[in-house]
C-alpha cells in the first residue's frame, strides 16, 4: 500500500474546529449570563411579592406608620426598577446571543465543508490504494502463472 494519507488542509481544519469551539464557548457563556439574569429577575419578582404582602398586612393592621409605608413604597419602586433594568439587559443579551449563534452556525458550516472534503479525499485515496494493490496482486499472479508455465514447458522438453 502506498504511503499514509495526508490531507493538505489539516491545519486549516484544526483552526476552524478551534474557532468553532471558541464560538461554542461564547454562546455557552451568553446562555449562562441569560440564566443568571432570569434568576435575578425571578428573585426580584419574589421580593416584590413579599414587599407587597408586607405593605398590605401593615395597612390592614390598625395604626399605620407613615415612614414605614413610605419606605415600603420606595423599596417597591426600587425593586420594580430592578426588574425593568433586568428585562432591558435580558433583551440585549438575547440579541447578542442571536448574533453569536449566527456566527457559531457560520463557523460550523466552515468546519463541516473541510471535514467533508477531508472525508472525500480519504475515500478517494483509499480507493486508489486498493486499486494499486489489486494491480500489484494481478501482476504478481501473472508472473507466477508465467513462471509456472515456463517451468512446465522446460520440464517437458
Amino acid at each position: 500500500m502506498a504511503g499514509r494519507f495526508a490531507f493538505r488542509f489539516e491545519t486549516l481544519l484544526r483552526l476552524r474546529k478551534q474557532r468553532e469551539d471558541e464560538r461554542k464557548r461564547v454562546v455557552a457563556a451568553r446562555l449562562r449570563r441569560i440564566s443568571e439574569l432570569m434568576e435575578r429577575r425571578n428573585n426580584l419578582l419574589s421580593a416584590i411579592d413579599g414587599q407587597t404582602d408586607s405593605l398590605r398586612s401593615a395597612l390592614r393592621g390598625g395604626a399605620v406608620d407613615v415612614d414605614q409605608v413610605r419606605w415600603g413604597r420606595h423599596w417597591l419602586t426600587h425593586l420594580r426598577r430592578g426588574v425593568l433594568d433586568t428585562d432591558a439587559e435580558l433583551s440585549g443579551q438575547r440579541a447578542m446571543l442571536a448574533q453569536e449563534r449566527a456566527t457559531l452556525v457560520e463557523a460550523r458550516k466552515d468546519t463541516e465543508v473541510l471535514a467533508r472534503l477531508r472525508e472525500r479525499r480519504l475515500e478517494a485515496w483509499s480507493a486508489e490504494a486498493a486499486r494499486r494493490e489489486q494491480i500489484e496482486s494481478d501482476e504478481m499472479n501473472t508472473l507466477r502463472f508465467a513462471h509456472a508455465s515456463l517451468t512446465e514447458s522446460e520440464d517437458r522438453s
